[in-house]
């Protein structure tokens, strides 16, 4: 399947079902990448893009024609409903002057309206590094109920493939039961976009083929998964990526029964292993990469790469709402 028609015609299919037409904030307004990417939804009912500027320079710098926007500050009862909000959401972390500063900030702001409810979600990052928009995150939402571990993933795919790499940008170095999370985040985000789940843990070995504190995380990480949630396809791991994608390599190194076919989904035992592979995948091998996906959050905003094309926010816009329903 082509996966960016896939994605809008799912956006579609909700919208008509739902009748709402999502709002998604695009943090960083002056971008023009961002401006042209919400021109494309001009015309798309789906999906309605709010620009978001710090002040009225930002906003000068940019034709927005027909696209609707909020200049932070500008609207002081709206300012100040979110620093209330933010203010309750701390729970004395900051004081009501950290909070205003905070909040003259594209991603504390944009954050608190998805919050608040004023925007369904929220994309950014070809400005800002994602350290600041997943701060901003963390702070103004934290994450789903029964979830510890907010995680990310990318969404690579061709013309006829999709696969989800996590995590890709946002733990270091988990430990067992962060891996657990990263694993349940995905697949509670290839539900929402009705993705297969068959899900492989990565590692430089495959099924105790070396043994350390490393592939052992992995190995364990699995069996809990699998124990915890009773997938229909029990995930494979540890297991190395060549043995995961290639039953016939598979058929070699992996000497346990009830993998069939390829995985859909992969987790990675660490950031450096997920961001250099992904990135692997898209420089070497021209696989289309949508995200990074921010999962776990009790409500979506997703990072852009800094380097994002205009498609890539486009898409990155489309799955925001999609995980707002």
């Amino acid at each position: 399947m082509n996966f960016v028609k896939y994605i809008e015609n799912l956006l579609l299919e909700k919208n008509n079902q739902n009748n709402q037409v999502k709002k998604i904030a695009f943090m960083e307004g002056q971008s023009e990448r961002m401006v042209q990417a919400a021109k494309k939804f001009l015309s798309f009912k789906a999906l309605k893009p709010i620009m978001i500027f710090e002040n009225d320079q930002q906003k000068s710098e940019v034709s927005l024609d027909s696209l609707e926007y909020i200049v932070i500050g500008e609207n002081e009862a709206l300012f100040n409903k979110l620093v209330d909000k933010y203010v309750e959401k701390r729970k004395g972390k900051e004081t009501r002057e950290q909070a205003e500063e905070n909040l003259k900030k594209t991603e504390y702001f944009s954050a608190m309206l998805v919050e608040t409810g004023e925007v369904d979600g929220a994309v950014g990052g070809v400005i800002h590094p994602t350290s600041d928009i997943l701060r901003g995150a963390f702070k103004s939402i934290g994450p789903k109920k029964g979830i510890k571990t907010i995680s990310s993933l990318m969404a690579m795919h061709n013309n006829s493939d999709t696969y989800l790499f996590s995590d890709i940008s946002v733990n270091v170095d988990p430990t067992k039961e962060q891996l657990v999370d990263i694993a349940k985040n995905a697949y509670d985000f290839a539900d929402i976009i009705n993705f297969e789940k068959k899900l492989a843990f990565l590692s430089f070995s495959t099924d105790g083929s070396a043994v350390n504190e490393i592939s052992k995380k992995v190995s364990d990480a699995t069996n809990d998964f699998n124990n915890q949630v009773n997938p229909e396809h029990k995930a494979i791991g540890e297991v190395q990526f060549d043995a995961a994608y290639d039953a016939e390599i598979r058929k070699q190194k992996w000497k346990k029964d009830g993998f069939e076919g390829k995985p859909t989904i992969f987790v990675f035992p660490d950031l450096n292993t997920g961001n250099i592979g992904y990135k692997i995948a898209q420089r070497m091998g021209n696989w289309g990469a949508i995200g990074p996906i921010v999962t776990g959050l009790a409500k979506p905003i997703n990072d852009l790469s800094r380097g994002s094309t205009v498609d890539d926010i486009t898409n990155t816009a489309i799955i925001t709402a999609l995980q707002s329903f």
